[in-house]
């Protein structure tokens, strides 16, 4: 019992991580930070998987919630600000157990 008391911390956490990282994101509109948040959360409610990719040669950052074909396409100022968002944007998703897989 107390092993998935602690994953269900984890999941929390990484919740929280989440939703501090979309509010965080000057670049991010708050419409599209709310809608990746819920279609993160409906993929965690449904276990499916997450898959990214970073455009290489611009600034962009796509998003896929269980699926490719609807995708988030997030642009960003620098490739540097786009690495930092992905990097901490990944790791929350693993930590709230989702599988993220590069895709794009």
């Amino acid at each position: 019992m107390r092993g998935n008391e602690i994953r269900q911390g984890n999941k929390l956490v990484g919740v929280q991580k989440l939703h501090t990282l979309m509010q965080s994101t000057r670049e991010m509109p708050v419409q599209t930070a709310k809608l990746l948040q819920g279609a993160v959360e409906a993929t965690m409610t449904n276990n499916g998987p997450i898959f990214v990719g970073r455009v290489y040669g611009s600034c962009i950052y796509r998003i896929g919630c269980g699926s490719i074909y609807e995708e988030f396409a997030l642009k960003f100022a620098t490739a540097d600000e786009r690495n930092k968002f992905a990097n901490r944007f990944e790791a929350a998703c693993r930590e709230i157990g989702l599988a993220v897989h590069q895709s794009y």
